[in-house]
């Protein structure tokens, strides 16, 4: 069943809320619903491996991005229909802009803004048809100035600050939590992955065995992404990005530390307090326990 709110609508550079209209949901529908840059390719992967009960699959011909303009509608909607099973829908918008169903699992996933934001900068680097001029790709603190002090615009929801981020974590971390949403941080998942996996199984409705498990595990590290571009790095085969292998740069967290002054990392502070309690600042930068 639908949850029949209003959605609210988003617009930008790639993403138009307005094409859910075309969307025809199935139940065990599973969205993977992520801010930029924190695991939505890794996450839908293990997602759609488990959906599947396959690890030899292409994920990337199995991930939809229904709201995404820089896919043909009607290949989403094609793709969608000729899928049998569970299947998995990508999306970066908050939760009151993309359908509800009682009977679909919806998943997002967080990281430190930080980590988010030098992500984002090795990402804007690696397009090969990006704006030389982007305010992300000059100095490291200069990006995080930049990041910290721009507002969020629903009109241009695809330039990403940290207002739109806090958007997106208000939207899915709001109390009362409904019973069909996981809530997971990056670091966590890094830490330990197998365990995430097995909470991504249960929540989906799954009991696989626990040697697929571990295969999904081994499938989805990151070396073994990160050496097979063809197969998970999103639009590999259509020129969009200087080194498909660069798209998994890193898998760590904090690594800008060291790279910014105190003055900015207070800005970044100082945001941070005025926009959420302490606990779930400690959460979004680090993980652990959720407040």
């Amino acid at each position: 069943m639908a949850n029949q709110e209003q959605r609210r609508p988003y617009k930008g550079s790639i993403t138009n809320t307005d094409r859910w209209a075309h969307f025809d949901h199935r139940p065990g529908d599973v969205f993977v619903c992520t801010p930029p840059k924190c695991g939505t390719t890794w996450t839908s992967t293990i997602v759609t491996m488990l959906c599947q009960g396959d690890t030899d699959i292409a994920p990337q011909d199995l991930i939809h991005w229904v709201d995404a303009e820089v896919i043909p509608l009607t290949d989403v909607t094609r793709g969608l229909a000729a899928q049998t099973g569970q299947r998995c829908i990508k999306t970066h918008t908050p939760f009151d802009g993309i359908p509800r169903f009682d009977d679909a699992h919806y998943i997002a996933v967080y990281r430190h803004p930080v980590d988010m934001l030098f992500s984002l900068r090795k990402h804007l680097a690696n397009e090969k048809h990006g704006e030389p001029e982007d305010p992300y790709l000059g100095s490291s603190d200069a990006a995080l100035r930049h990041f910290v002090e721009s507002s969020e615009d629903p009109e241009d929801f695809d330039f990403d600050c940290l207002a739109t981020f806090l958007a997106h974590y208000h939207s899915y971390a709001a109390q009362p939590r409904p019973a069909n949403l996981l809530i997971l941080h990056y670091a966590d998942m890094l830490a330990d992955p197998g365990k995430a996996i097995r909470q991504i199984a249960h929540h989906i409705g799954l009991s696989p065995d626990p040697a697929f498990l571990d295969a999904v595990q081994e499938a989805t590290s990151f070396s073994s992404m990160k050496s097979q571009p063809e197969r998970f790095t999103p639009f590999a085969d259509q020129g969009f990005w200087r080194d498909p292998q660069a798209f998994f740069h890193s898998a760590g967290t904090h690594k800008w530390q060291g790279q910014l002054s105190d003055a900015s990392m207070t800005l970044y502070h100082e945001k941070m307090r005025q926009s959420l309690p302490e606990t779930q600042i400690t959460w979004i930068e680090n993980g652990g326990p959720q407040p």
